[in-house]
């Protein structure tokens, strides 16, 4: 009888045991990756435009118009501006045209952050087409867009007063 409940108590460990060893108990994850950060405004304009870049990605600076097509796809005209110091300008800068056009895809899995009072807003591609329409004449919005291949995965709002002056 000793003999079986040793057996059992030994099969039960071997089978207990690894299982401590393999899981990741504590772990904030979800299978086998770690959980995705909250997505903020301030983490997509600083921690994922670094790593966006570190990745290969390109950037554009200038005036962004998104156009959703047929289905759930949209295109993005981004009509590239460059911010240049003039002393003869309240602001200290001017907001040059470079009269380039580019036309992409806004990606799948693209995020988009807007400026706000208190900071940056995420917006969805829906959000941010209802938000151009209801903007002024007079308001100038200048974004950072950054890209892999002809695809737009990133697009942060900048203060024109923010962009590294040339």
């Amino acid at each position: 009888m000793k003999k079986i409940l040793r057996t059992m108590i030994t099969v039960l460990a071997l089978l207990i045991l690894p299982s401590l060893f393999f899981c990741g108990c504590g772990e904030d994850k979800s299978g086998n990756t770690i959980n995705e950060p909250e997505i903020t405004g301030e983490y997509l304009a600083e921690e994922y435009a670094q790593q966006l870049m570190t990745d290969g990605a390109i950037t554009m600076l200038g005036y962004v118009n998104i156009l959703k097509n047929n289905g759930s796809s949209y295109s993005v005209e981004i009509t590239e501006k460059e911010v240049v110091p003039s002393a003869d300008y309240d602001d200290g800068y001017y907001i040059a045209d470079t009269n380039l056009v580019m036309d992409a895809t806004l990606g799948t899995s693209a995020r988009i952050t807007c400026l706000e009072a208190d900071g940056y807003a995420v917006k969805t591609a829906d959000e941010f087409i209802e938000d151009q329409g209801d903007s002024s004449p007079n308001e100038v919005h200048i974004y950072t867009v950054y890209m892999m291949g002809d695809s737009v995965e990133l697009i942060v709002e900048k203060a024109p007063e923010d962009v590294e002056l040339k």
